[in-house]
């Protein structure tokens, strides 16, 4: 009988046949620990097996085998076995099929991707999706509004959306939770051609977890500094040789270093993959989010303020807000042939974020007495809903043109997003002032906002058409992309009076080179646009919504694998110009200016190994040059802000072995130098460097592994500034948080 699959092409990117011999044959499946271990314990059993599998293009489902399957493949002992890629080694990857829409392994690409593996984060111990991006050469961390949702800075600019398996991600959405994480794949430069309305700093894409082949259960719990209680669950059952589900739950609850601070989070991610028929395969997820907490304003665009106390709000006890919502994935699967197979996707999404909170910062510091400033503040409360419709249908095809090997991709894609919000205020005019160095919280009655200051419905319909081509001839490989888009906006003012309605269309066209000369070496160049209306980055003062924003990016590199793939160095230079770019309004940080231009330029240096069987290590280096070139506002020279010159971090694991096998100790650094905290560059953030560390312990308590990990980030409890500028005012980062957690498994062994 031939084996059928249960689960989703992200997890193997591609397959590759050849013989594996060890003590017995063994089949070794991509990514996934869990369908490593089912394999590696049946195959020392003496059971060798043939897989089948259908060819890749993009993300497109197909690989794990059931239980059941398996055992109706048994073969001879000594069969030969194809094997579908291999797993992930350490902190390396060597795909990234979802980002980039393609099988094409990572170092003949002719652009910077990095992969954040599921070891690296098990290995860090992480909780937060920006602590997964910590290593990521490029990035640099920015708090969301009001601390709410995720927002990162690439290369310079910041990045208001992200992708989910491919799909589309609301802003507005809660954080990302780690536990339904795979791995992160983050695609540098403008992915406009594949993507369409995205930032040409880069897009970083979530690829969730999958039905595995083997039943499973995974719980943990975690507890830490500021009472921190953490407890999950990871759970997945084959429920025929052609079905299976699995389960994500998190359940977060922590208080803060800073006054008044708590969140409390509550994730819960269903999935559940079916194949019909060897050619087809059904997935369809869906997520839940809520997640409570104080509305943290940071600290206001004023150099006084970095002489606050990290801990210290400004805003009263009360601030509160709550962000809900879910989302529904449906993705289809089928290969027609070898050659040929189709993906539709279809996602929605709906989120509802209300926020009571304490605005300041107009100015931010009352300067009546000099020697003891206070902060005028208003209270604010404000509502909104984002709902997100996002349709796509895609078609792969691998043939050949003469000595030309070709991959080729067309796609359309329809969009939908609504944004409906409300902010009152109190009377323009009435501030509450509160002591600087010594604040005195509920001094006085505040009265509730009543004044309805802004509103308004925001509608945005997007279709577009895509086409790619991966040519390649000998040791050259062109890749040549193009993405039209047609964007209509519409508007509805406060009153319910009409706005503007406008129509814009772009194209974003992609091309790249990549010559490999050897298995060891890839030389490669490219160039993109990109185009992206700026409907969800706020409004300028007279109400309007900021221009378009139009950028270019260039980038070359050398991408090498050395001592047989252990060591795969990475060396790209870049530069990426934005025209349009809405900056935070440095006299209100409530609304937005357009800066003309701005260009960033640099170097980026990536260096994962797998130094020995036991010792992995990821190291990386920045050089960043982002600044203003013209505007009507900021001075021509201005850096760019949360972008600091020089950046470089490293971490790397040990596993121990003799009386202490099962043990492994972690350490890791992280650089980042001045930057600019806000538009005018009136507010410079030091430089500071970050040392974390862990030890962990995995042992078998019976039934399956049990793991106790230790974690301290920011050892030495330094004090810096973990982002601010774009948007939102400046944001402290934590001081030295120590978690320990235990994580018990059942089922297939890691």
């Amino acid at each position: 009988m031939r084996p059928r699959f249960i689960s989703y092409a992200s997890q193997i990117p591609h397959c590759r046949g050849r013989r594996v011999r060890d003590e017995v044959p063994v089949c070794e499946l991509c990514h996934s620990p869990i369908e490593e271990g089912s394999m590696m314990k049946q195959a020392r059993a003496g059971l060798a097996r043939r897989i089948c599998s259908m060819p890749v293009f993009g993300a497109m489902p197909f690989a794990f085998l059931s239980s059941g399957a398996l055992a109706q493949a048994v073969e001879e002992r000594d069969e030969e076995i194809l094997v579908l890629g291999t797993r992930e080694q350490g902190y390396r990857a060597t795909t990234a099929t979802q980002v980039g829409k393609s099988d094409t392994p990572i170092k003949e690409t002719p652009y910077s991707v990095q992969v954040v593996t599921r070891e690296l984060i098990a290995d860090r111990g992480i909780t937060t999706i920006g602590e997964a991006l910590r290593y990521v050469p490029g990035f640099s961390p920015q708090v969301g509004f009001g601390a709410t949702n995720d927002r990162f800075y690439i290369r310079g600019f910041i990045t208001p959306y992200n992708l989910k398996n491919g799909m589309r991600r609301s802003a507005y959405a809660p954080d990302e939770q780690l536990q339904n994480i795979e791995q992160v794949e983050v695609r540098k430069g403008s992915a406009s051609a594949l993507y369409g309305r995205f930032e040409p700093g880069g897009v970083v894409n979530f690829v969730t977890k999958r039905p595995t082949a083997s039943a499973f259960m995974e719980a943990g719990a975690l507890y830490g500094s500021f009472d921190q209680v953490r407890l999950t669950l990871d759970t997945s059952t084959p429920l025929s040789q052609t079905l299976g589900i699995r389960l994500n739950v998190s359940y977060d609850d922590r208080r803060s270093f800073r006054d008044f601070g708590f969140a409390r989070d509550i994730f819960v991610a269903p999935v559940m993959a079916w194949n019909p028929s060897d050619r087809t395969t059904v997935t369809l997820e869906g997520e839940y989010a809520h997640k409570r907490g104080y509305f943290d304003r940071g600290f206001a665009n004023d150099p006084l303020f970095l002489q606050a106390p990290r801990s210290r709000q400004f805003g009263e006890p009360d601030a509160r807000y709550t962000n809900e919502g879910g989302l529904g994935s449906l993705f289809v699967d089928h290969r027609f042939s070898d050659a040929i197979s189709a993906r539709v996707a279809v996602g929605y999404s709906s989120f509802t974020k209300d926020a009571f909170y304490y605005a300041y910062g107009f100015p931010p510091i009352s300067r009546a007495d000099p020697a003891n400033p206070v902060v005028n503040r208003r209270p604010s409360l404000a509502w909104d809903r984002q709902q997100d419709f996002t349709s796509q249908v895609e078609l792969y095809a691998r043939f050949s043109t003469g000595p030309i090997q070709h991959k080729a991709l067309v796609g359309v894609e329809y969009g939908y997003d609504h944004w409906d919000f409300r902010v009152r205020n109190t009377p323009f005019g009435m501030a509450f002032p509160i002591d600087f160095d010594a604040p005195v919280y509920s001094a006085r009655p505040i009265p509730a906002p009543s004044v309805l200051t802004s509103a308004g419905k925001w509608n945005s319909d997007a279709v577009a058409v895509y086409a790619q081509d991966e040519l390649q001839l000998g040791q050259f490989r062109l890749l040549a992309g193009v993405r039209y888009d047609w964007n209509t906006l519409t508007s509805e003012a406060i009153g319910g009076a009409s706005g503007e309605d406008t129509k814009r269309g772009s194209a974003s066209p992609r091309i790249g080179l990549t010559w490999t000369p050897s298995s060891a070496v890839s030389v490669y160049a490219s160039y993109a646009q990109s185009f992206r209306a700026q409907v969800d980055v706020g409004r300028l003062r007279d109400g309007a919504l900021p221009r378009p924003l139009i950028g270019e990016s260039w980038e070359a590199g050398v991408k090498t694998s050395l001592l047989g793939g252990r060591l795969t160095p990475t060396i790209a230079a870049f530069q990426i110009t934005r025209r349009n770019v809405a900056a935070s309004d440095p006299l209100d940080f409530d609304y937005v200016i357009q800066i003309g231009r701005a260009r960033s330029r640099g170097v980026e240096v990536e260096l994962p190994a797998v130094l020995s069987p036991r010792w992995r290590l990821i190291a990386n280096y920045t050089y960043l040059d982002a600044k203003v070139l013209e505007d009507s506002f900021a001075t021509p020279g201005a850096k760019l802000v949360n972008a600091p010159e020089h950046a470089a971090s490293l971490w790397t694991t040990y596993d121990l072995t003799g009386s202490l096998k099962g043990a492994s100790i972690g350490f890791g650094a992280q650089h980042i130098g001045k930057r600019a905290g806000n538009t005018d560059n009136s507010i410079m953030l030091p430089a500071y460097t970050r040392v974390d560390a862990n030890l962990a312990y995995t042992f078998d308590a019976g039934f399956g592994p049990l793991r106790a990990q230790l974690n301290v980030l920011n050892l030495f409890d330094d004090f810096y500034y973990d982002s601010g500028g774009a948007f939102i005012p400046l944001y402290p980062g934590a001081p030295r948080t120590v978690t320990a957690s235990l994580t018990y498994r059942f089922g297939a062994a890691r």
